[in-house]
C-alpha cells in the first residue's frame, strides 16, 4: 500500500514537471510582449491592493480608496495591453512586403512588368527578407504597443473612467455619513425650570435670622 502511494505520488510529480515543462517551452518558443505585460497587471491588481490594505498604519478611508484605485487601474490595463499590442503586432503584416526589402528602381521595373533576371531575383530575395523577418517585425511591433499603451492610453482612460467613479464613491460615502449621523437618536433634553416657592408667612414673621449678622450679641436671643 505505502509503495502504491509512493509510486502514485511520483506520477504525479512527474505530470506537473511535464506540465511546467510543455508550458516554459511554448512561451519560449512562442513568447509575446502582450502575455508578459497582462502577467504583470495581473499581479500587479491582485498583489497591490492586498498589501495596502494590510498597511495597519494608515487610515482606513485612504487604504480603501487606494486599493479601489489600484484595481481599477489594473482592471482597465489588461484588455488595453492586448488591443494595442495586438493592434500594433498587425502592421507587421503591412510592413513586412517585398516592397520595402526591394530597391526601388528594381520595384518600378517589377511594377512596370519589365521582368528581367535580375528584378527577378531581387524580388525573390525581398519576399524571403520579408517573410523571414515578419515574426521579428510582428514582436518589435508588440512591444511599441505596449509601450505606447503605459505612456500614454492607460493614463488617459484613467483619468476619465476612475476619477468620476472615484468622486461618486466618495460622494455615496460622505452621504451614507452624514444619513448616519442624521438617524443616531438623540436623548431627549428636559429643561428643568427652578421655581422659587416663597413663604408668605415668612413676612409675618419677627425672626431674627432675617436681621443681618453682623458683631457679638450679649444674652439669649
Amino acid at each position: 500500500m505505502a509503495i502504491f502511494k509512493i509510486y502514485e505520488l511520483k506520477t504525479l510529480e512527474m505530470s506537473f514537471v511535464n506540465l511546467l515543462e510543455r508550458t516554459c517551452t511554448k512561451l519560449g518558443t512562442n513568447n509575446k510582449p502582450t502575455y508578459v505585460v497582462m502577467a504583470i497587471a495581473t499581479v500587479k491588481g491582485i498583489c497591490r491592493p492586498m498589501f495596502t490594505m494590510m498597511d495597519k498604519k494608515e487610515n482606513p478611508e485612504t487604504k480603501k480608496y487606494t486599493a479601489i484605485r489600484e484595481g481599477l487601474t489594473e482592471i482597465i490595463a489588461i484588455p488595453v495591453y492586448w488591443a494595442c499590442g495586438e493592434s500594433a503586432g498587425k502592421l507587421a503584416k503591412i510592413l513586412a512586403v517585398p516592397k520595402n526589402f526591394m530597391d526601388k528602381k528594381l520595384y518600378k521595373q517589377y511594377k512596370k512588368e519589365q521582368i528581367t533576371p535580375e528584378v527577378t531575383k531581387a524580388f525573390e530575395n525581398a519576399k524571403e527578407l520579408a517573410e523571414s523577418n515578419l515574426p521579428k517585425m510582428n514582436k518589435n511591433l508588440m512591444f511599441i504597443g505596449v509601450c505606447a499603451a503605459a505612456l500614454f492610453v492607460i493614463p488617459a482612460l484613467c483619468s476619465i473612467a476612475i476619477k468620476p467613479l472615484m468622486e461618486v464613491i466618495k460622494k455615496d460615502n460622505k452621504d451614507k455619513k452624514n444619513l448616519d449621523i442624521n438617524t443616531i437618536e438623540q436623548p431627549p433634553v428636559k429643561l428643568y425650570n427652578q421655581h422659587i416657592h416663597y413663604n408668605d408667612n415668612l413676612k409675618y414673621l419677627n425672626s431674627f435670622h432675617r436681621s443681618p449678622i453682623a458683631g457679638m450679641k450679649v444674652g439669649g436671643v
